[in-house]
């Protein structure tokens, strides 16, 4: 009877402890928490042009539950990524790194979600966005060369109906290339291509926003569309097309940042090789990430990769699309305390292709800015 009575009283202890701990925990408000795959996301160096679209499909860059912030039902998960290749030379070349061709490869990316890194698609996968396609002009003049695939507003909801488990999901990047008069060992590139032949990569990146108990629409976002010059000589210079002051950044606050950029080349003879990247920088003027941001922000301040293709006449206005996300690891302060306003950049580089350049051509920004979401540091988790 002493043994069931004491049994009873414990029982009652470890009921009691619980409720209070249960009433003394605080209820969890909403969370956001970005993720990139970051520098060196490529997976595979050349993609096969096929005849038939979709004959030769890759899983070109994953974001798998490493690098995925964790998951629960309701959750909201934006996705968005940039991607970039090279077609091959034109003529007999050291840099050839396959046989030569001259029509438009057809780049076609899709965005999945799939419980295997290696998933193309199929009834165990889920689309997060219809699919980009971007033809790759090969013949000169008109010689876009590199292409590049964004996407900006891709995602999912967080459902039983996930094609994986919630602690065992992959966001893939599948990419496939096609032309009707393709040949068997014709290539794009991942990446660029250089002089020796060798490919360099980093070019492109996935990245996510997840949102739980929260909407993406109830966060503001400081936008500016005031370009810092509206022209710009086609110099292979890095220059500012844009930039977004944010003060007192603070340690644990994210930022979710879209860019474009609208370029006429309508009033020159040439195709204008064209690049962008998205920076911090601790001056609106600033076209690299100084050692204060590299110790401040994630990434080393790099929000996304650099990457562009030939903007040509054929086309006359081309839009170049930006996007990434960053984590402030820091306070931005100075060893006095005193907060340092910081800036996202938009970074350009253009230059002329096949013929040169005069000293008073200009490339004129017409439309474009940078959109930045910040996320308290209060909601990072």
């Amino acid at each position: 009877m002493e043994v069931g009575a004491r049994r009873a009283g414990l029982a009652l202890l470890v009921a009691v402890a619980v409720s209070a701990s249960a009433t003394a925990a605080p209820a969890r408000g909403p969370l956001v928490k970005v993720a990139t795959t970051g520098d060196h996301s490529e997976l595979v160096k050349t993609l096969p042009i096929t005849r038939q679209s979709g004959a030769a499909k890759r899983v070109v860059m994953s974001m798998g539950p490493h690098q995925l912030p964790d998951l629960e039902q309701g959750d909201r998960v934006r996705v968005s990524a940039e991607f970039q290749v090279t077609g091959n030379c034109g003529h007999r070349d050291p840099r050839c790194i396959g046989p030569i061709y001259h029509f438009a490869p057809v780049l076609r990316g899709r965005l999945i979600l799939a419980a295997d890194p290696r998933a193309t698609g199929g009834p165990q996968t889920m689309a997060l966005a219809p699919p980009k396609s971007v033809a790759c002009t090969q013949r000169r003049p008109d010689y876009a060369h590199h292409c590049v695939v964004v996407f900006a507003k891709a995602g999912f909801r967080v459902t039983d109906r996930l094609p994986c488990p919630r602690d065992g999901c992959y966001v893939n990047f599948v990419a496939d290339a096609h032309h009707p008069h393709a040949r068997h060992g014709d290539v794009l590139a991942v990446g660029g291509l250089r002089p020796d032949g060798t490919i360099p990569q980093d070019r492109g990146r996935i990245n996510v926003v997840r949102y739980r108990g929260v909407s993406p629409g109830h966060f503001g976002r400081r936008s500016t569309t005031k370009p810092l010059r509206r022209r710009l000589p086609p110099d292979l210079r890095r220059r500012v097309a844009y930039s977004a002051q944010l003060k007192h950044l603070a340690r644990g606050e994210q930022l979710a940042v879209e860019a474009t950029m609208r370029t006429d080349i309508s009033k020159l003879r040439y195709a204008v090789r064209t690049s962008a990247r998205l920076i911090l920088a601790d001056s609106p003027h600033a076209t690299r990430p100084s050692k204060f941001v590299e110790r401040v922000a994630s990434s080393h301040g790099e929000i996304s990769e650099n990457n562009g293709s030939n903007c040509t006449q054929a086309q006359g206005t081309c839009t170049t699309r930006k996007v990434g996300v960053l984590t402030i690891r820091r306070d931005a302060m100075r060893h006095d305390g005193r907060p340092v306003p910081l800036y996202v950049n938009l970074v350009t580089v253009l230059g002329p292709k096949v013929r040169r350049a005069h000293a008073h051509d200009r490339v004129v920004l017409r439309h474009g800015g940078i959109r930045v979401t910040r996320f308290a540091a209060k909601l990072n988790g």
